[in-house]
């Protein structure tokens, strides 16, 4: 019995030895092929010969849709060739509405159920005074309300200027949205009430709830492009710049529900004669309907909701008179006009969310 237990032990030393030169003879041959190989992509067969393992490739990551639109607003490169302002086909009176600022503005957080952020024109900017659309939309909707409109100003960038962040001088929708992600000084907003509110370490952009924002009418005033069929981020562009904006409140907040607003119904003058309205008056490349047109083709596109406020609020030729204080802003009466068709849309989104 001790010696059958002798030459198992023997045979189990034996075994051990060879499978010990296998390995050695294995992993010399491994160095010999001068690769650097691993024990995670070599086999070793029950001979000892040594199969290196080619690693399975890894697939390329496809990009989607929305992020090579990405890349292409960020590696969007305006041309430096010199440029001049379309000039006008018509001369058309551009109106100015003195801002009128109370405490009603707010500028302070309350912690109210939603945030509502405005971004805009005048017909946002000027009533700053418990009579204006975003404060009469928020009152309705029980909402903190952060106005970033400034009076004047376009979607589109001015002509000489080219999107470039370090130099940025543009106080429209681009620019705005620029300065709320902190792509840019807001020295550009000096001496308006968006850039207080812009400078306040309080607001979180972040956290809105909807984003309204209203451009348009300065960029008709302006006869400005309404796209580019070579660049779909033209910044020059009405459609360019919607586009850019919207991305990047996209970015900023993407749970924010934002809802694009056409420009509204106007009655145009020249010399205290009126020359038009917004279906006939083209300065050079469209009407303000056909603006409104392009709002709302970049609302589908950008999958945000559109407020038709040129077509929805029943103000034209024969209401202008109610609604239109000089043929471009409107009356008290227009606003709450506006604030009500806007405070339904909102809270019925809502309602829809809750369901």
């Amino acid at each position: 019995m001790k010696e059958k237990k002798t030459k198992t032990a023997w045979g189990i030393v034996l075994l051990m030895a060879a499978i010990m030169v296998i390995i050695g003879c294995a992993r010399k041959q491994a160095d010999e092929t001068g690769d650097n190989v691993s024990s995670d992509n070599v086999l070793i067969t029950e001979t000892g010969e040594v199969v290196k393992l080619e690693p399975i490739p890894t697939p390329a990551p496809t990009s989607s849709k929305s992020n090579m639109e990405n890349m292409e607003k960020e590696n969007m490169q305006l041309p430096k060739t010199e440029q001049t302002a379309p000039t006008p086909a018509i001369e058309l009176d551009v109106p100015v509405h003195e801002q009128v600022i109370t405490e009603e503005d707010q500028i302070e957080p309350e912690g109210k159920g939603l945030q509502l952020v405005f971004l805009g024109d005048s017909i946002f900017d000027n009533n700053r005074d418990g009579t204006g659309i975003p404060y009469l939309t928020a009152s309705q909707c029980d909402a903190d309300v952060f106005n970033l409109a400034i009076g004047g100003s376009s979607a589109s960038l001015d002509w000489g200027e080219y999107g470039e962040l370090d130099t940025w001088a543009s106080n429209g929708f681009c620019g705005v949205t620029n300065a709320m992600m902190g792509k840019i000084s807001t020295d550009a907003f000096e001496g308006t009430r968006a850039k207080e509110i812009l400078d306040n370490p309080n607001i979180d952009f972040s956290q809105t709830d909807y984003f309204i924002v209203e451009y348009g009418t300065n960029d008709f005033f302006r006869a400005v492009s309404q796209s580019d069929p070579e660049s779909d981020y033209n910044l020059h562009t009405y459609a360019g710049a919607l586009r850019y904006g919207v991305s990047n409140l996209q970015e900023l907040a993407p749970d924010a529900t934002i809802i694009l607003c056409s420009p509204c119904y106007a009655q145009f003058y020249h010399d205290g004669r009126m020359v038009g309205d917004g279906n006939v008056t083209n300065p050079g490349n469209g009407t303000l309907f056909d603006y409104k047109g392009t709002c709302n083709y970049i609302a589908n596109e950008t999958q945000s909701y559109f407020f038709n406020a040129y077509q929805d609020l029943g103000i034209d030729g024969y209401t202008a008179e109610d609604y239109l204080e000089d043929g471009v802003h409107l009356t008290e009466a227009g606003r709450k006009l506006y604030a009500d068709a806007l405070a339904r849309m909102i809270l019925s989104i809502e309602e829809t969310k809750n369901n």
